[in-house]
C-alpha cells in the first residue's frame, strides 16, 4: 500500500503521501484516523491559498510522527510570491489520545506577503469493516457538530448507547486570527473548513498548532471487551509533554534490545523491523502485545500476535508475556456458535467496532482460529524455556489446563488425534488456519476442501505442545499428566505418517472430513519441519522439496507450488510469498540441519528485503521467480508495516545463531551458520534468564566461528549440533 501510516497504541492514521487523506470519485476512501475499529477523522486535508507549494522532502523515522517540508513555485497568474520564498514544515504525530500538527511557515521574500492556511476536516464514525467493503448497506449515522471560533466538536451515538467523539482546534501564533466555516458541498456532508489569514513581513515566522483529540464514552454493556486501562501511556497535561515522553519511550525500546553490527545490509535490515515492532505495540490492559498490521488488522491475532511473539523472544521476552497474558484473558468461557467459542480456545481476533459489539458481525471478540490454541501453549513453554519465569508459569497452568482440555473435546471432535477446524459462526472465517482466505484449501484437481479439515501444520503445532508440556509436567512431579501427553504425542506421530505423508516424500497440504488427503505441495508442509514429528530421512525430503524451483522463488518460499492447479502469484495464499511464513520454513530447516537448504532461504530472504523502502518486508508479496522479475512484486492491499514480516529479521538472526536456550537445564545451545553474503556480525545483550549474551560470529572457510563476548545468564554455553535433538527422539 502506497500509504503513510503513523501509529501510537490503539490510534493510528492512514493517509496519502502528503499526510493528507485521498478520496475517490464518489468521495470515499480507506483514509482517515481510526481507533479500536472507528474512524474518528474521515478527511483531512491540509491547504494553502494561493495553491503555491511544492513538496521537497519528508521524513519518517519513527512510526509515530513525520515531518514534511515545502517551498514555493515561480510566480505565475494565481500569485506574485517569489520563487522559493517560502519555508513551510509541517511536523504530524499521533499519540494514544489522537492526532496533533505543527505547522510553521517563514517569509524569506524582501517584501510583506499575505497568504491563507489551513484544514477541511470531517469525522463520520463509520466502522472498519465498512471502510474494507465487508457491509453492502451503509449504517446510517447522525453525526452531531458544534462549531465554535477554532474549534470544533464532533460526536455519535452509536446503537448499543456507546458515545465517540472528536474535538479539533487550531490555534496560530503570533496574532493571527483563525475562522471555522461550514464548507458548502452536497450529500450532507458535516465537513468544517479552517481558515487562517497570515501577513508575514520579511524572515518573519507563523505556527500553526492543530489538535484533534478523540474521545470514548462506553456503556456499561459495550465496555467489557476492552480494558479502559489500556492506553497505557504516561498521560500529562500538556500535548508536547506527551510527544516528549513517546521520543523517550522509543529511545527506551531501542537501548534494551540486542545490539547488531558487522553488516551494514542486515543491521539496516534488523533496525527497521525493530522501529516498526515499536509502532504496532499496544495494551488491552493486561500487557503490551503486537497488533497484527495497518491499517487492516490493527488490533490483537491470536495466531499473529502469538508468532511475532515468538519470533521476538530474542530481542524483548516482555512481548510474549503480555501476549500470554492477554490470551489468557480473552480465553474462551463458554459455548458460542455465532462467535466459533468453546470454553478453553485462544481467542483469534478481538475487535470493538459497532458492527462487532451490535453482534451483526462475530468479531467482538472472535474465536474462529484452529491454530491459537496450540500457538498459545508452545509460545508459554518457549516463553518458560528462554527466561526460567516460573511466575508467570503459575499465573498461566488453569489457562494451560483449560486449552489442553479444549483440544480433547472440541478441537478433536472425532476422536482420531487430529487438531480440526469447522466453522460454525454463519458470518465467521470458513478457512481457520493461518491461510484463511476462502480458496486457500484445496485438492490436487483445484476443487475447495470439504468437511472438517485437518491442517499439516497445525497437527505439528500441537505435537510440539503435547512434547513441551509433557516435559514441563514432568518436572512439575505430575508424572501421569506428562505420560498422557507423551502418549497423545507419539499416537499422533504415528497417525501423521501414515495419513499425510505422501507417496513420494511429500506432506499433504491438509485432510478432508473424509480423511483424505489434499494432495497439494504448499509452504504448509515446511512449517511442519518446526516439531520434531517427522524423522531425519523423513525432513530431508521435505526440505528438497520446499526449497525446489517451484516454491523457492529468489526471494522466498511460495505459498502454493507454481505446478498446483490454483497457482496465482498474485493471489493471497496460493502462490503469494508471505516473509514470516518462509521464516518459519526456515526454522525448520534449521531444526534438522538442513545447511544447505537454510543458507538458501536466508538469501532469498536478504535479497527481498534489499527491494524494498527502508528495508521494510510487506506482509505479503506476489510470487513471481527472479527469473519473471529482477525484484519481488508487490501486493496492491498488503500491510506494511505487519508483525509477523517486521518480526523476520530478528528471527532469522535467531536461526543465524542456531540459539536454544534451557532455563531448566541453566544451558545455552549454540550452532551458528551465516549466510554466504554475511561475513561477520556482532550481536550484543540478547536477554536470556536474568542476564544477557554477547556473540561475534565470523564466516571462515566456509563455516562459522563464534565467540562468547559476555555472558552474565550464569548459564553454561556449549556447541550442540541442531539435528542432535532430532537424531536423539
Amino acid at each position: 500500500m502506497n500509504d503513510v501510516v503513523l501509529k501510537e497504541n490503539d490510534v493510528f492514521l492512514v493517509c496519502g503521501q502528503e499526510g493528507t487523506t485521498i478520496r475517490n470519485s464518489q468521495g470515499q476512501g480507506h483514509h482517515g484516523l481510526y481507533s479500536r475499529d472507528t474512524r474518528f477523522l474521515s478527511r483531512f486535508d491540509w491547504w494553502l491559498d494561493p495553491e503555491v507549494h511544492i513538496m521537497l522532502d519528508k521524513l519518517s523515522e519513527n512510526g509515530y510522527e513525520i515531518f514534511y517540508w515545502y517551498t514555493n513555485t515561480p510566480p505565475s497568474d494565481i500569485s506574485s510570491i517569489p520563487r522559493e520564498s517560502l519555508w513551510i514544515e509541517r511536523h504530524q504525530w499521533v499519540d494514544a489520545t489522537g492526532l496533533y500538527e505543527h505547522v510553521k511557515i517563514k517569509n524569506y521574500a524582501l517584501d510583506p506577503l499575505e497568504i491563507n492556511v489551513g484544514y477541511v476536516v470531517d469525522a463520520d464514525f463509520v466502522d472498519m469493516f465498512e471502510v474494507r467493503g465487508f457491509k453492502d448497506t451503509p449504517f446510517q449515522r447522525e453525526v452531531q457538530v458544534v462549531t465554535e471560533k477554532t474549534a470544533c466538536s464532533y460526536q455519535y451515538s452509536a446503537r448499543d448507547g456507546r458515545i465517540t467523539r472528536t474535538h479539533v482546534t487550531l490555534d496560530a501564533h503570533p496574532n493571527h486570527s483563525v475562522q471555522v466555516n461550514v464548507l458548502p458541498e452536497k450529500n450532507g456532508t458535516t465537513a468544517r473548513r479552517y481558515q487562517c489569514k497570515i501577513r508575514l513581513l520579511h524572515q518573519e515566522q507563523v505556527e500553526l498548532f492543530l489538535k484533534v483529540k478523540i474521545e470514548i464514552v462506553p456503556t456499561v454493556t459495550n465496555s467489557v471487551v476492552i480494558s479502559e486501562s489500556c492506553i497505557a501511556e504516561k498521560q500529562t497535561e500538556n500535548d508536547l509533554d506527551q510527544y516528549r515522553w513517546i521520543r523517550e519511550s522509543y529511545a527506551q525500546w531501542f537501548n534494551q534490545l540486542p545490539q547488531v553490527t558487522g553488516d551494514l545490509r542486515f543491521a539496516a535490515w534488523y533496525e527497521q523491523g525493530l522501529k516498526d515492532l515499536r509502532m504496532l505495540q499496544s495494551n488491552l490492559g493486561y500487557g503490551t502485545l503486537l497488533t497484527a498490521g495497518v491499517p487492516w488488522y490493527a488490533v490483537p491475532f491470536g495466531r499473529d500476535s502469538l508468532i511475532a511473539a515468538r519470533m521476538m523472544l530474542l530481542a524483548n521476552p516482555e512481548l510474549a508475556r503480555g501476549t500470554l497474558q492477554t490470551m489468557a484473558h480473552f480465553q474462551g468461557t463458554q459455548e458460542r456458535p455465532e462467535k466459533d467459542e468453546q470454553p478453553g480456545k485462544i481467542v483469534h481476533e478481538v475487535r470493538d467496532g459497532e458492527l462487532s459489539r451490535l453482534g451483526i458481525l462475530p468479531f467482538a471478540p472472535y474465536y474462529g482460529s484452529v491454530d491459537a490454541t496450540p500457538l498459545f501453549l508452545n509460545l508459554a513453554a518457549d516463553y518458560l524455556r528462554w527466561t526460567g519465569d516460573e511466575e508467570l508459569l503459575e499465573i498461566l497452568l488453569p489457562h494451560v489446563h483449560r486449552a489442553l482440555d479444549w483440544i480433547e473435546r472440541y478441537g478433536d471432535r472425532d476422536g482420531d488425534g487430529f487438531l480440526e477446524y469447522c466453522r460454525e459462526a454463519e458470518d465467521g472465517i470458513a478457512n481457520q488456519g493461518w491461510k484463511d482466505s476462502g480458496d486457500s484449501i484445496m485438492y490436487a484437481d483445484g476443487r475447495l476442501v470439504e468437511g472438517p479439515v485437518a491442517l499439516c501444520e497445525v497437527q505439528a503445532y500441537l505435537y510440539r505442545a503435547y512434547l513441551d508440556w509433557a516435559q514441563i509436567f514432568m518436572s512439575r512431579g505430575e508424572k501421569e499428566l506428562a505420560t498422557r501427553l507423551q502418549n497423545k504425542a507419539s499416537e499422533l506421530q504415528k497417525s501423521f505418517r501414515e495419513r499425510f505423508i505422501l507417496s513420494d516424500g511429500s506432506i499433504a497440504l491438509a485432510l478432508d472430513g473424509m480423511k483424505q488427503p489434499c494432495a497439494v505441495i504448499s509452504s504448509n508442509m515446511g512449517q511442519v519441519l518446526q516439531s520434531l514429528l517427522l524423522s531425519k530421512v523423513e525432513a530431508d525430503r521435505v526440505a528438497a522439496r520446499i526449497t525446489a524451483e517451484d516454491m523457492l522463488t529468489g526471494f522466498g518460499i511460495r505459498t502454493l507450488s507454481s505446478k498446483e492447479k490454483r497457482y496465482n502469484p498474485l493471489s493471497y495464499h496460493n502462490g503469494s510469498v508471505w516473509p514470516h511464513d518462509t521464516c518459519l520454513v526456515l526454522q525448520g530447516l534449521r531444526n534438522y540441519s538442513c545447511r544447505d537448504e537454510a543458507v538458501a532461504v536466508m538469501e532469498n530472504l536478504l535479497r527481498a528485503q534489499d527491494a524494498f523502502d527502508l528495508h521494510r518486508l510487506p506482509e505479503l508479496f506476489a510470487g513471481f521467480g527472479i527469473s519473471e522479475s529482477a525484484k519481488p512484486v508487490p501486493y496492491p492491499v498488503s500491510c506494511s508495516p505487519q508483525a509477523w514480516a517486521a518480526a523476520t529479521p530478528v528471527f532469522v538472526l535467531e536461526q543465524i545463531i542456531g540459539l536454544r536456550p534451557n532455563a531448566s537445564r541453566q544451558q545455552i545451545a549454540l550452532d551458528p551458520l551465516l549466510p554466504d553474503s554475511i561475513k561477520e556480525l556482532k550481536i550484543e545483550r540478547i536477554p536470556l534468564g536474568h542476564g544477557h549474551l554477547s556473540l561475534y560470529l565470523k564466516s571462515l572457510n566456509k563455516s562459522t566461528q563464534y565467540d562468547v563476548l559476555q555472558n552474565t545468564t550464569g548459564w553454561e554455553v556449549l556447541y550442540e549440533p541442531m539435528a542432535r535433538e532430532v537424531m536423539a527422539h
